[in-house]
């Protein structure tokens, strides 16, 4: 038995029409039973259903002893890390002064002390070098003295610093 609309040969002539056929796999159902069903298949694999609503008191608790807290793991952890970024800073800027191009002016000045202290340090020796036998003396230079003793054939030397001292015992010759 045909239905009308199964075909376009039922149109009037004349008439405009904006109906389709409905496809007959719809045919015969209500409209909105897809609606119903699909959301029902969504709450049942969504594991939601009914069920009367539940809440729980929220905890929290001190961590920090600085605010109360009981746990001086979390106030350990932060100082630690504070010092190792402290230690990283000081690294760096340590290693940006190394790189930093020296001052001409400065390298100068350090040479000519370098090359006085020699000056000094070389007298100092050849005097202690040159003592007769029975001399003896001491020399000091801020918190560094030279103690000398030339007797019986040896000349024993202490050097006396703020890091230890140093004895050296050399024979004369006389």
């Amino acid at each position: 038995m045909r239905q009308i609309g199964d075909d376009h040969r039922d149109r009037k002539p004349g008439k405009c029409t904006t109906w389709a056929p409905m496809p007959r796999r719809l045919r015969g159902r209500k409209p909105g039973n897809g609606f119903i069903i699909t959301l029902l298949a969504a709450v049942a694999l969504s594991g939601a259903s009914p069920r009367p609503g539940s809440a729980t008191d929220l905890l929290y608790i001190l961590q920090s002893p600085s605010f109360g807290g009981t746990n001086p793991a979390a106030l350990q952890s932060a100082q630690y890390e504070k010092s190792l970024r402290d230690q990283r800073d000081s690294s760096a800027k340590a290693a940006a002064q190394a790189i930093a191009a020296p001052d001409p002016n400065q390298q100068f000045a350090n040479a000519i002390i370098s090359q006085l202290n020699s000056l000094v340090a070389r007298d100092v020796a050849l005097k202690i070098a040159n003592s007769q036998n029975g001399d003896a003396g001491t020399i000091q230079s801020g918190s560094v003295s030279v103690t000398y003793v030339n007797a019986d054939g040896q000349l024993n030397i202490s050097i006396n610093t703020p890091s230890g001292s140093t004895t050296l015992s050399l024979p004369t010759g006389d």
